[in-house]
């Protein structure tokens, strides 16, 4: 957990235009929700209400700075957690990575370039990286029950079998989840670089970060797997969430060309929910519009960016608030990451420094007390 500290004199400088003062290589620095333009009673609220909805760990950045969280008992500081398919946007980013560097010539380079036996087979030749990047290979791959995804990992050569399955459809036309596109981009990663992805992120990605404890499985093979398996600790997915909310810059470096963040981002896939919203899919990152938390009751709504994975792991991104929401779970409720974030986001109140609430704040410090009291389900 990070420690919020109070700050009432800080400048009430507008809080969007000035520049992030620290960067959270070395630690994240914080600040009271007031001093970000939050409600701290607001958060409190949100924390009380989440508490038992499977909801492991919450946290809560605004202008690069660490605002609150919330942590079930047992998950404190620095505890890796496990990633699930957001490890599919960290597998986007180190494709970006490689694109700059010059070790992928364009996302249109064809998968029979890595894989010749590709070539005779009429779809399968077509396979370009980027049908890889937005989950339209054409490749068969069945969901129901993770059947596809079960078969590979009892396989013995996980890539042999994810180039085995049968092409249902041109490149390109159909879009169908698959972890299979994704730890193929993994082994084209592997042969590019002469390095396992992991080791590729750690030189690339992790350490310049400072992410330094990260854990992430490989396959029979060694090859890191793409889809899954990544493991971090909440401060770390948060600084994810915020490299991309600064368009790839990092300590005045470009650690992904802001090109291919935009890219990353750009609705290739349209996709309509239960809940009655409206999704897009780009390069692994999920975008939608939700509605503005500034004014109560306003229907404006604003576009957010977000890397998902199962069970209600989320790092979600607001641009127009400069704001990054990192949250862990185990759930079945698929609504509830974004109710949570809807929550957080109706405690914003403003973009420039409210006036300290000393009483709001012991609020908000006791619901992190019961939150990490009551265990998850």
């Amino acid at each position: 957990m990070v420690t919020n500290v109070i700050s009432p004199t800080r400048s009430s400088m507008d809080a969007t235009s000035r520049p992030l003062a620290q960067w959270p290589t070395h630690g994240w620095p914080t600040s009271t929700p007031e001093a970000q333009g939050l409600y701290s009673a607001t958060l409190a609220k949100t924390f009380d209400v989440f508490h038992d909805h499977g909801v492991h760990s919450i946290a809560v950045i605004r202008n690069g700075v660490w605002v609150a969280d919330a942590c079930k008992e047992g998950i404190q500081s620095g505890i890796l957690q496990d990633m699930k398919s957001v490890t599919k946007s960290v597998t986007s980013a180190l494709i970006g990575i490689a694109l700059a560097e010059g070790k992928l010539k364009t996302i249109e380079q064809r998968l029979a370039t890595f894989y010749p036996e590709l070539e005779n087979d009429p779809l399968k030749s077509k396979i370009q990286l980027k049908h890889l990047l937005s989950m339209t290979s054409g490749l068969s791959w069945n969901n129901d029950q993770e059947e596809s995804s079960t078969e590979m990992m009892h396989a013995p050569d996980w890539v042999a079998y994810i180039l085995n399955r049968p092409a249902q459809h041109e490149p390109g036309v159909v879009f169908n989840y698959s972890n299979g596109d994704a730890h193929l981009l993994s082994a084209v990663i592997e042969k590019v670089t002469g390095m396992s992805m992991f080791e590729y992120a750690k030189s690339r990605l992790f350490e310049p970060l400072g992410i330094l404890n990260v854990n992430w499985n490989h396959d029979h093979q060694g090859i890191t797997i793409g889809a899954w398996a990544l493991a971090l600790s909440l401060e770390d997915m948060a600084k994810l969430g915020l490299l991309y909310l600064n368009e790839g810059q990092w300590e005045g470096k470009s650690i992904i060309p802001q090109s291919w963040i935009r890219t990353s981002f750009m609705k290739r896939i349209t996709l309509n929910y239960s809940n009655g919203t409206q999704g897009s899919y780009g390069y692994y990152w999920w975008t939608k519009s939700l509605a503005k938390g500034l004014n109560k009751g306003s229907r404006k709504e604003m576009d957010i960016f977000y890397a998902s994975g199962s069970g209600g792991r989320r790092i979600f991104g607001i641009p127009e608030l400069k704001m990054i929401v990192a949250l862990t779970a185990n759930t079945g409720d698929v609504d509830m990451p974004e109710s949570l974030l809807h929550h957080v986001v109706q405690a914003v109140r403003s973009n420039k420094q409210l006036s300290e609430n000393p009483v709001a704040f012991e609020q908000l410090q006791q619901s992190i007390q019961r939150f990490a009291s009551i265990q998850p389900k």
